[in-house]
């Protein structure tokens, strides 16, 4: 008679199972760095759309909200995007060459729009604008924000849609949250007195009634 002991076939498993928990393991270390790959690939070309686009750089020091001088702020608060504070102040590179500056408007009416390339309403609105950019060409600056794309997009918009009104980028989004403007709230407007105090705050498309009724209010 064999005296070899009879192992039961379950205890064979606890072999096979730390082995496919070892296999399962790997899998996610592979998904995770897939993964990995996919996002610095995808931050690359962020950064390369947003450098690559005729030169211009993100916003670096000395661009984005900029203090308002006390001799500049006719309120005695802080600046904020609030009917009756002053408009918070602001430098940016311009679409095409320069920088543009808020400050440097002060003296005249200013209605501050922020856009983008891809809005839908943006773009329906944007004729109309210049429009009445046309219609005032003294006392009033029609003054537009890009919201975070690329130099070369924004070139392209105001290209294809004749705008002669200056156009800054907003590359980072800091002068967009200053505002309170959130990439799913474009387009929004403001109007800015000459002392620099937020007048009228318009969310969404503004229409050329809308305008109508802001020049017969403020720019008699």
């Amino acid at each position: 008679m064999s005296t070899e002991a009879h192992i039961p076939p379950t205890e064979l498993e606890p072999d096979e199972r730390p082995q496919r928990r070892r296999e399962y393991s790997g899998a996610l270390q592979t998904l995770g760095l897939a993964a990995a790959i996919v996002l610095v690939v995808g931050a690359a070309i962020w950064w390369f759309e947003l450098r690559g686009a005729g030169g211009n750089q993100l916003q670096t020091e000395g661009f984005g909200v900029v203090e308002l001088a006390d001799e500049l702020n006719p309120t005695g608060q802080q600046p904020a995007s609030e009917v009756g504070r002053a408009a918070p102040n602001f430098r940016l590179r311009a679409v095409r060459n320069g920088e543009v500056s808020l400050a440097d408007y002060r003296g005249n009416w200013v209605l501050l729009n922020f856009w983008a390339a891809w809005c839908p309403p943006c773009r329906q609105e944007t004729p109309t604008l210049q429009a009445f950019a046309n219609e005032h060409p003294e006392g009033l600056v029609v003054l537009g924000v890009n919201q975070q794309e690329a130099a070369s997009v924004a070139r392209d918009f105001i290209d294809e849609y004749g705008v002669t009104y200056p156009t800054a980028l907003d590359l980072t989004g800091e002068v967009s949250v200053a505002y309170r403007v959130s990439r799913g709230g474009l387009p929004a407007s403001l109007l800015i007195d000459p002392e620099g105090v937020i007048r009228e705050i318009h969310l969404g498309q503004i229409r050329e009634d809308d305008l109508a009724a802001l020049a017969a209010e403020y720019l008699r």
